[in-house]
């Protein structure tokens, strides 16, 4: 594999560092002991379409690759700025609904994800499981037309910026290997029965950790991204 940068990709961490150094790590630090947001840096980084350079053209965004979007991640944690959550919500989120996601999902999240108006926060983590899939026990029932989640999230980084989370759920059992079949699931973050406690950390950082714990979280039908059970 050639990972050579094209001209346009050489240019693009050129402008990045420029941004990313108009702000610097004395702005990150300053938000971080403040207990503050990086809400300045985010939106400059949306307005100058760095923040969607990995969504599809046709959504709003630069019709990019994940290798662009990390170049924008480079660049700016070179230069003492890091964002954590460009590694949740245009790399993890919008890439899984752009690939998965149906049209009207697409068309009714990707442009806010490009253009910074919603941050969506990603729930895999459980505080019995960690990150091993098989072993998640936050469950999701059909109900007519709604699902209901109930079950607890461990570290789920800006829960509290996120007007949504997508969230992982066990929605079957497989009858050969008894492991659970998973679904994806996105759920507004104010949702009635869902509960967010912060979660104390060592490091010093703009963006927080958070317990989820949902209590029988009714989610429309139409929030499940691609088939359930995959």
């Amino acid at each position: 594999m050639d990972f050579t940068e094209s001209p346009e990709q050489a240019l693009l961490r050129e402008a990045v560092a420029k941004l990313a150094n108009d702000f610097g790590h004395a702005y990150y630090a300053d938000r971080a002991k403040s207990g503050g947001r990086s809400t300045e840096l985010w939106q400059a980084v949306a307005d100058q379409g760095y923040l969607g350079v990995s969504v599809p053209e046709a959504y709003g965004g630069g019709g990019g690759g994940i290798s662009d979007l990390a170049i924008v991640c480079e660049e700016l944690a070179a230069a003492g700025c890091p964002l954590l959550l460009l590694v949740v919500s245009p790399a993890i989120c919008a890439s899984i609904i752009a690939r998965f996601g149906t049209e009207e999902q697409k068309e009714r999240w990707l442009p806010l994800l490009a253009d910074g108006r919603m941050l969506m926060a990603f729930a895999i983590t459980e505080p019995d499981a960690g990150s091993n899939s098989h072993n998640i026990s936050t469950v999701a029932t059909r109900d007519g037309e709604l699902w209901k989640l109930r079950g607890t999230k461990y570290y789920i980084s800006g829960a509290d910026e996120a007007q949504t989370v997508l969230v992982v759920a066990r929605t079957g059992v497989d009858e050969d290997s008894g492991r659970g079949q998973l679904s994806l699931f996105v759920v507004p973050s104010d949702a009635p029965g869902l509960e967010k406690t912060i979660i104390p950390v060592e490091i010093v950082a703009p963006e927080k950790q958070y317990t989820l714990h949902f209590d029988d979280v009714e989610v429309p039908a139409e929030n499940l991204i691609g088939t359930e059970g995959e």
